[in-house]
């Protein structure tokens, strides 16, 4: 499938306004309110070409930092790690609406497309010179699986770096949490519950796995975060 001309036009707009938008805070704003005005601003932009009405990506990041936290990961890592969060899928800005919106089971083509999207995520951000060198490639690594059957690169267990695998999981958990194209139902707690215990070693690191369900369990209760 081809990127048909309402798409064109709609990416231009999409790249003209938020480039008009950032241009003029960039006046008045520091340094670093400028850097994360310009990830949320992207983060919130792909959300909606994604199709969620929720910050999905807000939440992957405040998910991941949590995670993070819990395996002693630096601050540095914990930053790359929320930028990365919420830039997962600016890769999709580039692609076709219909293809994001379907319920329809994606055929060879479609499917091949789809997934070039880490891809397109990571060169747009290695073309913005972004300030955080390693966010590109968790952008790029973002869908590898544990065992090895993810793309784009098939990587392995720990051969997928740390921060990466605490995206997969996350992205996964927060989209269980929504209505998507392909299913009207958001999953229950203890349906997100069973899919990850169903799921862990195959496509998610599985300490990683039981870190977020204590994790879980720690805020049913009432415990801190």
């Amino acid at each position: 499938m081809l990127i048909n001309i309402f798409n064109v036009i709609l990416i231009i707009l999409i790249t003209f306004v938020t480039y008009k938008y950032f241009a003029l805070r960039e006046k008045s704003a520091p340094s670093l309110d400028r850097t994360m005005n310009y990830i949320n601003g992207f983060g919130a932009i792909a959300d909606r070409v994604e199709g969620y009405d929720s910050p999905h990506a807000m939440i992957m990041a405040d998910m991941a930092e949590k995670i993070a936290r819990e395996k002693g990961m630096s601050e540095d890592e914990i930053i790359s790690l929320r930028y990365a969060a919420i830039l997962h899928d600016i890769g999709e800005i580039l692609l076709p609406r219909n293809l994001l919106k379907t319920s329809e089971k994606l055929d060879e083509e479609n499917l091949f497309l789809l997934r070039t999207h880490p891809l397109l995520g990571e060169l747009q951000l290695r073309n913005k010179d972004f300030p955080y060198d390693e966010v590109p490639t968790l952008v790029r690594w973002h869908h590898e699986r544990f065992d090895g059957t993810g793309y784009p690169d098939s990587l392995k267990g720990e051969e997928i770096p740390l921060s990466c695998r605490i995206l997969a999981l996350v992205d996964a958990v927060s989209a269980m949490k929504e209505e998507r194209p392909y299913r009207k139902k958001a999953m229950k707690m203890n349906e997100i519950v069973k899919e990850l215990d169903l799921k862990s070693g195959i496509q998610f690191d599985p300490e990683l796995v039981e870190i977020w369900k204590m994790l879980f369990l720690k805020a049913q209760t009432g415990g801190e975060n």
